[in-house]
């Protein structure tokens, strides 16, 4: 009885210790960030945007940009020793909290029974948008500090706790207000070789089909290097038209199949006169229609390639385009007729 006993006070136990965690959760959560009333207003444009809208989202370099950051009460306990740090890496920072200003990267703020009292001051963050550079890996040289171009992580932070004993830097944390500011830093430079590379990436895999080398150029592109990823892209791109096949190649591929094809027809000639004495027609046939199928084959192929042609920029190519596909029409109405010469076959003996 007492062993039954035990497994119930246990539940108990256990559901009490989580509901002190919880609470205890609760009693941290003593501001919160209005995201509803809070904006961000480029100064330089004169947009403005709601505070979630610019998150994740990408910023142009150079921008000034004005954070209102709108902050309540949660109705939790405020203890005398909490603060509030707000910290960014914007370049040339401004910051108004009631009636100071800094222009620190970090700075405490909200000190005391007094302040905590009265209505949370909203918080307003002027600043630059830093350039995109950006710590790259070299492969091979993971010991070395390189830096690179490319889209970087921007941050506004505002979090509660208690200060070390110095004042002006926190001790321990309390509560990290949600969502925290988060937007990249970029350039329409960098945003116009990523546009250059997908492009040129595309056309190629389009006529020579994929290749590890575009994975190593976009891995460039992201380490930092777009000037040199865009270029390569380029050049990749040239190289896969070199490599597409050459309409004089396609029309040698044609000509073999309508040697096939006439091949073919004199076999249907030769046995439907009485040649052949001795010969497995029945093997014939199925012979041609293999031949059959593999031109089928053969013409599918060249569909595909004169849809490519189709849409290059050049006027030859495309006119190539066309003729290749009355070719096509040519080689299935023909491959139709080796499948009809191979059942006259079966039928003449």
């Amino acid at each position: 009885m007492s062993r039954c006993l035990y497994f119930p006070l246990a539940v108990l136990a256990l559901l009490a210790v989580l509901l002190l965690v919880v609470e205890a959760a609760a009693v941290q959560e003593v501001l919160k960030l209005d995201e509803d009333k809070s904006y961000v207003r480029n100064l330089d444009t004169g947009i403005e945007n709601n505070y979630t809208d610019v998150l994740d989202s990408e910023q142009l370099e150079g921008d000034m940009l004005e954070f209102h950051i709108y902050l309540g009460k949660t109705g939790n306990p405020i203890l005398d020793d909490y603060v509030l740090e707000l910290r960014t890496n914007l370049d040339n920072p401004e910051w108004k909290f009631g009636d100071n200003l800094s222009h620190s990267a970090n700075w405490i703020v909200w000190k005391g029974k007094e302040a905590h009292e009265r209505v949370v001051p909203k918080v307003v963050l002027t600043g630059e948008v830093p350039k995109p550079i950006t710590k790259v890996k070299e492969p091979g040289f993971d010991a070395y500090d390189v830096y690179g171009i490319g889209e970087e992580e921007v941050y506004v932070e505002l979090t509660v706790g208690m200060t070390a004993r110095d004042a002006t830097t926190l001790e321990t944390i309390v509560q990290k207000l949600e969502p925290a500011m988060r937007f990249l830093c970029t350039n329409e430079g960098i945003k116009r070789a990523k546009s250059e590379l997908d492009a040129n990436l595309e056309d190629a895999k389009e006529k020579i089909g994929y290749y590890p080398l575009e994975e190593d150029i976009r891995d460039l592109y992201k380490e930092g290097h777009p000037g040199w990823a865009s270029k390569l892209s380029e050049h990749y791109k040239e190289l896969s038209v070199g490599a597409e096949p050459r309409p004089v190649e396609l029309y040698v591929i044609v000509a073999i199949l309508f040697g096939l094809l006439l091949g073919a027809g004199l076999v249907y000639v030769y046995v439907s006169r009485g040649g052949g004495t001795g010969v497995d027609v029945t093997e014939i046939a199925s012979e041609l229609d293999d031949t059959s199928g593999r031109i089928a084959e053969k013409s599918s192929s060249i569909n595909t390639i004169s849809a490519k042609l189709a849409r290059s920029a050049d006027e030859e190519q495309r006119g190539t385009a066309r003729e290749l596909l009355k070719l096509r029409a040519s080689l299935n109405e023909l491959a139709n007729e080796i499948r009809a010469i191979a059942d006259r076959i079966r039928g003449s003996r």
